[in-house]
């Protein structure tokens, strides 16, 4: 049998880690953030990755790297915890992965808009289309926006497919 001061000390232990871990309860978990955990914690995760957090406009935080600088993801709070979790996408490297992990977590969409046209010009002319993608489960919102842009150039296809997703959780803010 434990002495009493082992079990409080390992009872406090997991009570702790119970405030830092997500729940079931909560809405989305992802790359390590998750909604409602509070900004000291998104502090504290994104410098375990090696991310700085920054503020910037309309109470935002954006979250990136000193060197090279780049602008990674962009989070905002209700209150003091954490609803919403946007991060760049790159195309040619994880687009396909985040997708298989929504897909996987969410199942199909539950809602698709696409626009696009031809555009003569640029030599032989080009391709020029956004699109979103919504999925909803409980309280999670996940919006995938997409551009698309390939043109030709000089004989050779040059193409830009940028792109960001969007986790939110509904919450008073945005009601």
């Amino acid at each position: 049998m434990m002495p009493v001061r082992t079990r409080r000390i390992i009872a406090l232990f997991c009570l702790q880690l119970g405030m830092v871990l997500p729940s079931e309860g909560q809405a989305f978990y992802v790359d390590g953030f998750w909604s409602g955990m509070s900004p000291q914690q998104l502090v504290f995760a994104a410098s375990a990755q090696g991310l700085m957090a920054q503020p910037g406009a309309d109470g935002y935080l954006y979250l990136g790297t000193a060197y090279p600088p780049r602008l990674l993801s962009q989070v905002a709070f209700c209150g003091n915890m954490l609803v919403s979790y946007t991060r760049n996408i790159l195309s040619d490297t994880d687009y396909a992965n985040v997708l298989a992990g929504i897909f996987s977590a969410y199942g199909s969409p539950s809602g698709m808009r696409f626009s696009g046209d031809i555009e003569p010009g640029a030599a032989s002319g080009a391709f020029r289309a956004i699109g979103f993608t919504l999925w909803a489960k409980g309280a999670d919102r996940i919006t995938m926006t997409s551009y698309f842009d390939w043109r030709f150039y000089q004989g050779e296809l040059f193409r830009q497919q940028p792109a960001s997703v969007r986790f939110e959780t509904l919450n008073p803010c945005n009601a």
